[in-house]
């Protein structure tokens, strides 16, 4: 079973049962009871409209492969209208908040998924015993009630059954809709239900009802009309989503109805309607059908009677539900916005203007020691040594540069609230700190920086696990950053499944990446995801440009390369030029090293423009009073990454990126001060390359 969200397998160790499910998302997610479909997680995340649908219709309600159908066909009317669709089932033992058309089709062939209808009663059954399952609108409605999906669409909900009096059947939706603050958009309730006891049910629930159209006559699911009276009507989805966000600020607790005619066209006669249903109810008296079962079994003897008429009107209301509960949902959202309070606070990350630069990935606390003594003995001696604290971490060195150049970029990365972290925060800038997710008990990412007497590296420990906890609920917290991003810049200290999420969205969004591999052995992550094409340029050294050529096995990883051998470099690099645009290979004192199939006068995210790959190298100035180099790569990326949003020739981006590296190598800090744009000499300069 192939699925849009990544899969998660319940250990029993970490299951969890619970005592209700009033629970928040976050406890459901940790828990692994709950998967959550990327858009839709993306969706609530932004506060953008969203809609819950029911899977009983497509386990219960209509036979295969109609039910299928229906159901995608139902999650396209929602996404016309401008919401996103979650439609919630049982898979495996998980919930899942949102499917996947091969996922509706596995649950939906009902042969072998075997699925249970599942009410509140029957969560526990069928998530302990790991089974399928298709959540009723009692089912659904707790789900959306924990996500915060304030609207839900279904076809119709159940209620007081005929002769409930004596029976005591009582639909559990009721119950539920009493207690969810969730507003449901049916067609009233199943016409094979006592519609009169259910509406004063309903009302004994604290439930609003209203009817959407220009009268209260309350609609009977295949019908316009049932007889009985709404207590409210409201004319169209503003009307509605004004009535739902009232309900939200006097936090009222419990949830709403509005029931939705069928459309005219489709409406089956009432009077004929009625005696299918006394039929269809005879039927199942004398078989001793009740129970769950009873529901499933009209619906299919209406179908029989009528021979598929009520299958048709079944869909059409289901759809124009869809509908009316998406126009509603995506007006709510409007209305909130409108509503949210002003404040005199800082403002949020997503306030900020930026220039379509978004930076993902580390931000350390550096200890760097500087050797005073020409080389490091490693028998337990004392070495002499300066020693400094610096803010650093490739990300973050990139977008410090970024800024003290001039630039805005936005930037996700993820720090402890421990002493360290407070340390790193008061280095930073200050639109950098208000972007840091804090992590409550866990160590701020350090590094300890051995420099030699020259400001060369000898030796590098770190402690770098907080970059693991730049997770898909932080890359989405502020729905403005990857939404308006030009260019995605990404470091790789973040995951390969926090990457493969990145990458998918740059893909999906067009949007190109730069991918800066940090160290050796993380270098290849990209290509550990499906979404490395949506990488246009890498910057690695000769050791992370070899590594990924191994991983692409397009040469042995026995085999080294020799840092002297700049033909031999450019062979792989070319190689490599195969499968990403832009390849530059930093070479340090020696300069870079560009593969593509692009001239040297061309800007870098035109794409292939040559039939060729060429191989240019760009040998970098002698420079004096070199301080450290610890930065010096990470200014250069800064200073190529403005540039080519610029559209500047690669000649000129080299120019400009060799003058960035140049203020760091010539200060004491990770990334100088001055490093403003009139400061950057060499924009309008071409730096000379030879082809190889």
């Amino acid at each position: 079973m192939l699925g849009a969200t990544r899969r998660i397998k319940i250990q029993l160790k970490n299951f969890r049962y619970f005592s209700n499910f009033n629970v928040s998302m976050a406890n459901l997610t940790r828990s692994g009871v709950l998967l959550i479909k990327e858009e839709v997680k993306r969706a609530l995340e932004r506060n953008d409209p969203v809609v819950a649908l029911e899977s009983t219709i497509i386990t219960h309600g209509l036979p295969y492969p109609d039910n299928v159908k229906c159901a995608m066909d139902v999650e396209n009317e929602i996404r016309q209208k401008g919401a996103i669709p979650a439609t919630i089932a049982i898979m495996d033992g998980v919930i899942r908040a949102g499917l996947d058309y091969e996922q509706m089709v596995y649950i939906g062939n009902v042969e072998k998924s075997k699925p249970i209808k599942t009410s509140r009663r029957d969560f526990p059954y069928v998530i302990g015993k790991n089974m399928n399952g298709g959540t009723t609108v009692s089912g659904t409605l707790i789900v959306a009630n924990a996500l915060g999906i304030p609207v839900f669409a279904t076809g119709g909900i159940g209620g007081v059954h005929r002769e409930g009096e004596t029976t005591f059947d009582i639909s559990a939706d009721l119950i539920e809709l009493g207690r969810s603050r969730v507003a449901v958009v049916s067609s009233g309730v199943k016409s094979i239900l006592d519609i009169p006891k259910t509406l004063e049910y309903l009302e004994t629930q604290g439930v609003f009802v209203a009817t959407y159209g220009l009268t209260q006559d309350f609609p009977a699911f295949y019908s316009r009309k049932s007889g009985s009276k709404a207590p409210y009507s409201v004319d169209n989805p503003t009307e509605a989503a004004k009535i739902i966000l009232s309900s939200k600020f006097m936090n009222l607790e419990s949830g709403m109805l509005f029931a939705v005619p069928v459309p005219e066209e489709q409406a089956l006669d009432e009077d004929e309607i009625q005696g299918v249903i006394e039929k269809a109810l005879e039927d199942a008296k004398k078989k001793e059908i009740r129970g769950k079962q009873i529901t499933p079994y009209l619906l299919r003897k209406i179908w029989e009677i009528t021979q598929g008429k009520s299958l048709h009107t079944n869909i059409a209301l289901i759809k124009n539900n869809a509908r009316v509960a998406a126009e509603i949902a995506v007006e709510l959202k409007n209305l909130e916005k409108k509503a949210e309070p002003k404040s005199d606070a800082l403002p949020r990350k997503s306030e900020g203007k930026t220039d379509g630069i978004v930076v993902i990935g580390g931000s350390n606390l550096d200890l760097c020691a500087k050797l005073e003594c020409d080389d490091m003995k490693l028998d337990g001696r004392m070495h002499p040594s300066k020693l400094s604290y610096v803010a650093g971490g490739v990300a973050r060195n990139i977008c410090e540069a970024l800024t003290k150049m001039g630039s805005s970029p936005a930037f996700i990365t993820a720090v402890g609230d421990d002493e360290p972290g407070k340390l790193l925060l008061s280095l930073m800038p200050d639109n950098l700190k208000r972007s840091a997710h804090i992590v409550k008990g866990k160590n701020t990412a350090q590094c300890v920086i051995v420099l030699d007497s020259k400001g060369d590296c000898s030796h590098l420990l770190a402690d770098l696990d907080i970059h693991k906890e730049i997770t898909a609920e932080v890359l989405y917290k502020d729905d403005s950053i990857l939404k308006n991003a030009k260019l995605i810049v990404l470091d790789a200290n973040i995951t390969v499944e926090s990457m493969e999420i990145i990458l998918k969205y740059a893909t999906e969004h067009n949007i190109p990446v730069f991918f800066e591999p940090t160290d050796v052995v993380v270098s290849a992550k990209p290509f550990e995801t499906s979404y490395w094409k949506s990488v246009k340029i890498i910057t690695p050294n000769i050791n992370e440009l070899n590594f990924i050529a191994s991983f692409l096995k397009l040469r042995s990883s026995e085999e080294e390369l020799n840092s002297g051998d700049t033909k031999q470099i450019a062979e792989v690099a070319r190689t490599v030029a195969s499968y990403i645009d832009n390849v530059i290979v930093t070479l340090g004192s020696n300069g870079v090293l560009i593969a593509r199939n692009a001239k040297a006068s061309e800007p870098f995210l035109l794409g292939q423009t040559d039939k060729h790959i060429q191989v240019r190298h760009y040998p970098a100035e002698n420079v004096e009073n070199i301080v450290n180099v610890s930065g010096a790569g990470d200014c250069f990326a800064s200073g190529l990454i403005l540039s080519t949003l610029r559209e500047l020739s690669e000649e000129k981006c080299i120019s400009i990126g060799f003058s960035a590296a140049k203020k760091t190598l010539q200060s004491p800090f990770t990334v100088a001060d001055d490093m403003a744009i009139e400061n950057i000499r060499n924009w309008e300069k071409c730096a000379i390359y030879y082809s190889i």
